[in-house]
């Protein structure tokens, strides 16, 4: 398994991988700058979008572009400690036993429209790109109430609907919203892919703990998954 991230511009630090993990995960960090601890293989950030998020999107999802050869991957946005007492292939049997992907449950909201409203109000992207993404998601039935998760740690086994996903989803983002919790749902119940929820949620579980960011973050630039 990978376990990745990406982090843009200092707002996180790299955190220390869990000792047990390490003959059996191989840890990789794109970055700007060096590692701020051992035991992650950093590669540079590319500068595709003026944006800082938007670029740090393109490593998150396309996963399957980037380690072409995994059969799972962990993405952990820079703010996420793993703190799991399972191994990787344990999280793994746990998770991913019938799905192809795990993400946590949004603690707030259960609804892409209901986010849509929440990110507007707090001026975490443009309004038109919002309200534009949502009236197409209406206009396509998809339904209300219908789920939300919370995209600051992803589980992936590397099949060819989890690419599919994948470029699904990036494609979302590139026309829309750079939040990314706008779209998964949509783009999931348009492809039809089921997934699993890991135990808890972002705040309280057994595997991964958010940890304050390094810097206090613009609106802008906060992670998708701590709103």
């Amino acid at each position: 398994m990978v376990v990745y991230t990406a982090i843009t511009q200092g707002y996180d630090t790299l955190k220390t991988p869990p000792v047990f993990w390490r003959p059996t995960a191989r840890f990789v960090a794109f970055l700007e700058g060096p590692p701020t601890v051992n035991d992650w293989e950093v590669r540079p950030l590319h500068r595709r979008s003026f944006d800082p998020c938007r670029n740090a999107k393109i490593y998150k999802i396309l996963a399957h572009d980037f380690f072409p050869q995994a059969r799972f991957s962990l993405w952990i946005d820079g703010s996420i400690q793993i703190v799991s007492k399972l191994s990787p292939q344990a999280l793994i049997s746990a998770y991913l036993g019938q799905h192809d992907l795990a993400v946590f449950k949004h603690r707030r909201r259960n609804c892409p429209y209901k986010e849509g409203a929440y990110c507007t109000a707090q001026g975490l992207d443009s309004r038109e790109l919002i309200e534009d993404q949502l009236k197409k998601y209406r206009q396509m039935g998809y339904p209300q109430d219908n789920g939300l998760a919370e995209c600051t740690v992803l589980l992936r086994r590397h099949t060819d609907a989890i690419k599919r996903f994948n470029e699904a989803w990036y494609r979302e983002i590139q026309a829309h919203s750079r939040r990314d919790q706008l779209s998964f749902n949509f783009v999931a119940h348009s492809l039809g892919l089921k997934y699993a929820y890991f135990q808890g949620d972002i705040s309280n579980n057994e595997h991964f703990q958010w940890l304050q960011n390094k810097t206090s973050r613009m609106h802008t630039h906060q992670p998708s998954g701590v709103l």
